[in-house]
């Protein structure tokens, strides 16, 4: 109670004070009655004031830090993707497209370096020699959080769950590069010298579907329209307001707005909630690492721009 007191009397004989035509001295005077009673000024012990110093003006403070996973053929893979176009639309602070997944939330990230070693057993011996065999980065674990508050958030969300399951399948079938491995994605987060362009491959990812959390219907619109087609409407408790039957093509606007929605794109439910885990592992090319890597360099932090962890 008299830390309180102390405290709001210097607050205001601070207030005071700082005006015009204020008693020259009076906060000297009392902070000088208060160091005479063994007391500091506001009853803090230790108490120092200073300005924060501001940030805004340095790299690390306007460059987004956050997670992402990206892919360098995005353009080429997924621009025409009605379901994607969210993750080629500007995200984050810098206002930048992505080219891929961005964790809304900071990610709990689990990583492990090793240096593999043979041991040498020898006879009659009481400790073995060791030979080192090979280092590596082993594999990484991006667990996140994903809320959704509102269509935005549920398009986002469509969307990188949609990537990952696009970046883990290989090219096989029609079209073009058939035969070849799934795409490889850039790994970027919490700044420079801890990942920046790291090469990786998507080996797993699962999401979960809760049912204790609550699900928002969003709509992912057609670039191309509505085609004229029918839909089939038989489930009320999905689609409530429309009636049970087909809407066909423009004559239905008639309906409920649900139906119209149900005409210009794909409602999805999507949870309000949800836990992303990606695993991936760096991966490096035999030229990049013969060619490029050299440890006093990876030591100077020279080689974190490349890619290299």
């Amino acid at each position: 109670m008299i830390k309180n007191y102390l405290q709001q009397g210097s607050n205001f004989v601070k207030k005071v004070a700082g005006k015009a035509g204020a008693v020259t001295g009076i906060k000297q005077v009392i902070g000088s009655r208060l160091a005479a009673a063994g007391l500091p000024l506001a009853g803090e012990w230790g108490r120092q004031e200073s300005a924060l110093s501001s940030q805004s003006g340095s790299p690390s403070a306007t460059k987004d830090w956050a997670v992402t996973i990206t892919t360098p053929v995005f353009d080429e893979l997924m621009a025409d993707s009605d379901i994607l176009q969210p993750l080629s639309q500007a995200m984050g602070d810098t206002g930048q497209s992505m080219k891929g997944i961005r964790f809304p939330v900071t990610p709990a990230v689990f990583m492990s370096h090793s240096a593999s070693y043979d041991a040498r057993e020898v006879l009659h011996n009481n400790y073995p020699y060791y030979a080192y065999q090979n280092s590596r980065v082993d594999q990484m674990t991006i667990n996140g959080s994903f809320p959704v508050q509102d269509t935005k958030d549920g398009l986002q969300w469509l969307a990188t769950v949609h990537f990952l399951r696009t970046v883990t399948k290989m090219y096989y079938g029609s079209g073009n590069n058939q035969g070849n491995p799934p795409p490889i994605c850039k790994l970027n987060g919490y700044g420079d010298y801890v990942f920046q362009n790291v090469s990786v491959i998507i080996t797993n990812f699962t999401v979960d579907l809760r049912s204790d959390v609550d699900y928002i219907a969003v709509n992912v619109e057609s670039q191309k329209g509505f085609d004229g087609g029918t839909i089939e409407v038989t489930d009320l408790e999905t689609l409530p307001g429309v009636s049970q039957g087909t809407v066909t093509g423009a004559s239905s606007n008639s309906y409920s707005p649900i139906a119209s929605t149900v005409q210009s794109g794909s409602v999805n439910y999507v949870p309000t909630d949800s836990m992303i885990t990606v695993q991936c592992i760096p991966i490096y090319s035999r030229s990049k690492i013969s060619n490029k890597f050299n440890l006093k360099s990876f030591a100077d932090g020279k080689l974190a721009k490349d890619g290299f962890i």
